[in-house]
């Protein structure tokens, strides 16, 4: 593992360009600090005068509470006290609504011809949710750093397997059938629409497999189940074209810390077998270690703290 907490070293820093556009996504295992280490991300981005946003695709209101103000997923909202600073939190049912009000005339007809539960199945949520997600990567992004706190590990790789090419079969099927094109009663626009969005799709499968611009980073903790979804996810985005650039260990205990205190040594113990692990196993990525502080990481001090530790002060 190369790098591993020297703060003068990071990929991210490394690869940031003021003349070019940045996204940057956290994952990993549900309750390993993604939204915090994203969050502390888009704070020091943002405290060096870059344009940010701050996007979660996480349907909970992690966003919201680690910022204490409400971000929903309609349209990006000021982060109050950090100039240069925006987030937004894709909610299933913002998206959905959002996804309804895009396409407008195809939803319409589709919903009027096969009733409203095509648009209200987990799949159409999903589908919806990556369409607002999609629409973030098809923005301009010039001078711009996007991070991206993305939901659990299993979730995340469900969204960005989607398949893409939905677009070009739906289009296919009504072309070549006349009975599903006179059923849904869908006409040229509707059509044209659906290539559009296949286009967008391809723009967004482009810039995630582009390592220049595009960089994944996974969280995780010095724990078994962490450390075998972290090797999940490494070959779940690989089959995708994705590449994981770094790793963040999250929770470290410091040697420094434990004076006497028996559990304590005992979990540092624990800790440094699983930190050869992890080295061993991901020699390839950078990694960072982020300490078991002594307060959670819930206002803009901590926020910095933390940025500080990942990429330095």
């Amino acid at each position: 593992m190369q790098n591993l907490n020297n703060k003068q070293s990071s990929v991210i820093k490394n690869k940031f360009n003021k003349q070019r556009g940045l996204y940057l996504f956290f994952g990993g295992k549900g309750g390993v600090g993604k939204t915090t280490m994203s969050a502390a991300t888009a704070v020091w981005m943002a405290d060096r005068g870059y344009k940010t946003t701050v996007v979660s695709t996480d349907p909970t209101v992690s966003l919201s509470s680690i910022f204490n103000q409400q971000i929903d997923g309609k349209e990006e909202v000021p982060i109050r006290e950090v100039k240069n600073l925006c987030g937004i939190n894709i909610n299933p049912n913002d998206a959905k609504g959002v996804f309804q009000s895009r396409l407008g005339s195809l939803m319409g007809q589709m919903t009027g011809a096969l009733g409203k539960d095509v648009i209200s199945t987990p799949c159409a949520e999903e589908m919806a949710t990556f369409d607002q997600f999609v629409s973030i990567l098809d923005s301009e992004n010039t001078n711009h750093v996007i991070v991206f706190d993305t939901a659990p590990t299993g979730k995340t790789l469900r969204e960005l397997a989607m398949p893409f090419n939905w677009a070009e079969f739906m289009k296919k099927q009504i072309t070549e059938s006349k009975k599903l094109a006179k059923i849904l009663n869908m006409d040229e626009k509707s059509m044209e629409s659906l290539e559009k969005d296949k286009k967008r799709y391809d723009n967004a499968l482009n810039v995630l497999g582009n390592k220049d611009n595009t960089i994944f980073s996974l969280v995780l903790l010095a724990e078994r189940l962490p450390i075998d979804e972290t090797k999940s996810a490494v070959k779940g985005l690989t089959n995708l074209g994705i590449t994981v650039q770094s790793l963040i260990i999250n929770e470290v205990i410091l040697e420094e810390v434990i004076k006497g205190n028996i559990f304590l040594l005992d979990r540092f113990k624990l800790q440094r077998n699983y930190l050869t692990e992890i080295e061993q196993t991901f020699k390839a990525f950078e990694g960072k270690i982020v300490p078991l502080l002594n307060s959670d990481v819930s206002s803009l001090k901590t926020l910095r703290k933390v940025g500080d530790i990942l990429y330095g002060g």
